[in-house]
């Protein structure tokens, strides 16, 4: 069941520049101010198999997840799964090049054997809100980069 998806057809960036922030924790705390730290578990930081946890404030909260990218293609795609009582969501964060521009795409779903419409129902318009503040500043700082 979807949780959050985002869509921007006209990132005025590379692929390239778009996974240089992506792949650099320091610049990601930097500009999504809901990420507050990243632990890794595994020695490899951006790789398939990689595990982690992430600490996230929001609305004067503290949420920490346990994170597994579970695949990873260099400067186009990265899937990780995080475990919640709830089930199981899987997060996907591609780039595809479009002319002068790169695509960008995110989309989370969540899997479960218990029923999680309620829980779906009422998350998904705070996740939005939220994730659609912080991915449009993360589009603003790479263009702003790559002007």
């Amino acid at each position: 069941m979807e949780i959050y998806s985002y869509r921007n057809e006209k990132v005025n960036a590379s692929a390239d520049d778009i996974f240089s922030v992506i792949n650099d924790d320091n610049q990601l705390i930097d500009i999504f101010t809901i990420l507050k730290e990243v632990e890794y578990n595994t020695k490899e930081k951006r790789a398939k198999g990689t595990k982690f946890r992430i600490t996230l404030g929001v609305r004067n909260k503290t949420y920490k997840f346990r994170n597994e990218i579970v695949e990873y293609s260099e400067n186009r795609s990265i899937t990780m799964k995080t475990k919640l009582k709830q089930g199981v969501i899987t997060t996907l964060f591609n780039i595809v090049p479009n002319g002068e521009y790169s695509e960008l795409t995110v989309r989370s779903s969540i899997d479960s054997k218990m029923g999680v419409r309620m829980f779906v129902m009422t998350v998904k318009p705070i996740v939005k809100a939220v994730m659609n503040k912080e991915m449009n500043k993360l589009v603003k700082y790479l263009e702003d980069k790559s002007a």
